[in-house]
């Protein structure tokens, strides 16, 4: 049996002191590396060395490396050479067209407009079809990304790392920058007068955008509960949908979403200091205390600029301030607050979401940093959506009703008003202390802040 990679009787050249095998597979020379590298080194290695598993050194800095098993190494390179092939077959069996790719034929022949089935066509008809059909579009992409966020989640729901918050964070980016040509798109649809939307919207009803089922599942998946619906025609939201998209709808409301994700991110998260004894709710009160005892301070150092009755309506306004900031630290208190459905996140995520804005600088905080602030954005742009699109059905229609049954823009008012997902992550702002005022962590607690888990 040959020697082991790493056995002092495997020949070492003089590359630095490494064996024979590290050369083929580095380019420090400045040599070309072959294609077929990985096949030598498949060839040199398991030729010679049978192995029931193999340590493969790779370099990464001057005194760390990284252990690469022999199934791994195998599996990469089968991937590889895999991926060429099939490449290389697709390239001569087939002739790929533009068109074809993207089923033009399909997309440009969708735009039917009603007005000509039935009367003269409208012009403005095909703009407000083509319009729609770009939305439901950019909604199938934006599911696509979510979905892949709640998907990476569920497969790391006791340990999601850092890598995986990170291209999270990336795709809810691409969110982000949808919904805001989404936003934008409506300034287009504006082009179009009320009087020219009248020529053909008669012919529309009973549809209606409230049947949107992809935007629906939006909702639910990001986190909108059922109390938050606010219902028209007497009935639930979903009961104006096509019966074949009913049950997909109302199943995402069973299933876990963004916000129960991150929400239980937040809680290991803090349940990860726990370990260390550190109370971060108790470190908060005693810097509050601490901050009001110095403005306390400063008031009395300069109470002769002021009278006694200044002087005490200043001291009574701060402990007021001291005491109702120390409620936000109550677990008792917030445990009413999710009574009455004022907030959603649990006390734990909730004093997770401050410590992550406190500490957002510190290495491994920033990614989750990143991740709510993404959430936010995508919140508000929804809002910015909505806004947009009740303040256009106000312009174009004023206090008609809608097609879909809806008192129209009144209805569209009331739903914005309750319709923020992430409204808790903006609410922690009000828990923050400035930086200046926050004591030192604990030196085990810091240290699990500036290195990544």
């Amino acid at each position: 049996m040959g020697p082991a990679f790493g056995d002092s009787r495997m020949k070492r050249s003089s590359f630095g002191g490494k064996p024979d095998w590290y050369r083929m597979i580095s380019n420090v020379e400045g040599k070309s590396r072959p294609d077929s590298v990985f096949h030598n080194v498949e060839v040199v290695s398991f030729a010679h060395l049978q192995l029931h598993e193999i340590n493969f050194m790779l370099f990464l800095q001057e005194e760390e490396i990284s252990k690469v098993d022999c199934d791994s190494l195998r599996g990469f390179m089968d991937r590889n050479s895999m991926r060429s092939r099939n490449v290389w077959k697709s390239k001569t069996s087939q002739q790929l067209n533009y068109a074809d790719y993207l089923q033009l034929d399909k997309i440009l022949s969708a735009q039917e407009l009603e007005s000509s089935k039935w009367d003269e066509p409208v012009h403005d008809e095909h703009l407000f079809i083509v319009i729609h059909q770009a939305y439901e579009l950019w909604f199938k992409q934006i599911l696509f990304e979510v979905d892949s966020v709640t998907s990476m989640f569920a497969q790391g729901q006791e340990h999601i790392r850092p890598p995986q918050i990170n291209i999270s964070c990336a795709r809810l980016g691409r969110v982000v920058q949808i919904l805001r040509i989404l936003v934008q798109q409506i300034d287009v649809l504006e082009t179009m007068d009320a009087q020219d939307f009248q020529d053909f919207r008669d012919f529309l009803a009973p549809a209606s955008g409230f049947q949107s089922k992809q935007f629906r599942i939006l909702e639910n998946t990001l986190g909108m509960s059922p109390d938050q619906r606010i219902q028209h025609s007497g009935c639930p939201y979903f009961d104006h949908l096509r019966g074949s998209d009913r049950q997909e709808v109302i199943e995402t409301e069973k299933a876990p979403t963004v916000l129960s994700y991150v929400g239980n991110l937040l809680e290991k998260t803090m349940e990860n200091l726990e370990v260390e004894n550190f109370d971060f709710a108790a470190y908060m009160k005693a810097a509050i205390n601490d901050a009001a005892e110095h403005d306390r301070k400063a008031i009395l150092q300069y109470r002769t600029r002021m009278s006694p009755a200044d002087e005490k309506k200043k001291l009574d306004e701060l402990e007021k301030k001291r005491e109702a900031h120390l409620r936000l630290f109550s677990e008792e208190e917030h445990s009413k607050l999710l009574t009455t459905k004022i907030r959603k996140l649990s006390f734990k995520a909730t004093m997770g979401v401050v410590f992550v804005q406190s500490f957002r600088h510190q290495p491994a905080i920033a990614p989750l940093y990143c991740l709510i602030t993404r959430l936010v954005e995508i919140d508000e742009l929804v809002g910015q959506w909505r806004h947009r699109h009740s303040a256009m059905v106000l312009r174009m229609l004023g206090s008609r009703s809608g097609t879909g049954g809806s008192s129209g823009h009144a209805y569209l008012e009331a739903v914005l008003q309750r319709s923020r997902i992430f409204l808790d992550f903006c609410h922690a702002s009000h828990y923050l202390l400035p930086q200046h005022a926050l004591p030192p962590l604990p030196h085990a607690v810091s240290g699990k802040t500036t290195v990544a888990a």
